[in-house]
């Protein structure tokens, strides 16, 4: 890989491609993950976006959009600006450290994935660590969702 910027080039260097390489979507630095409720509102803490974001609740199944999940199931179009398919199986994950169910997990649009996650009924107020695995590979750590009773 050589990165040129104007016309100064950086040295040549190697990097290696993975299959699967999970992230999530973030709003901010502070790592409030893209997430919407089932209605597509804003979810995040009620400072993020005043007047438009809102806490999960538990319980909530809640949609997390992410990249890096690798090929769903069906069979991808080249150069289409529409893809879509279920991943061959759903991630493992986790909000505030207890397991959150997962009941959809899949590519929408090319490249962008769609976790639909219930919080955990015990989920504590306030920002939870939320974090996945998929195939040995995990999201970064510093993830964060909002909960409120």
């Amino acid at each position: 890989v050589i990165v040129t910027n104007g016309t100064v080039s950086s040295a040549p260097f190697s990097a290696n491609m993975k299959n699967i390489a999970p992230a999530f979507l973030q709003f901010t630095p502070q790592g409030y993950v893209v997430a919407t409720h089932s209605n597509y509102g804003l979810l995040g803490p009620s400072s993020l976006y005043p007047g438009f974001s809102t806490p999960a609740k538990p319980g909530e199944t809640v949609l997390v959009y992410a990249v890096g999940f690798g090929l769903p199931t069906s069979v991808l179009v080249n150069g289409s600006s529409t893809q879509s398919g279920s991943l061959p199986s759903f991630p493992d994950c986790k909000i505030g450290g207890a397991t959150a169910a997962v009941s959809f997990s899949g590519l929408v649009s090319p490249g962008l994935y769609v976790l639909a996650i219930t919080v955990p009924t015990g989920a504590a107020n306030g920002d939870n660590p939320i974090g996945c695995t998929y195939n040995g590979a995990a999201t970064p750590a510093g993830n964060l969702i909002t909960v409120q009773q």
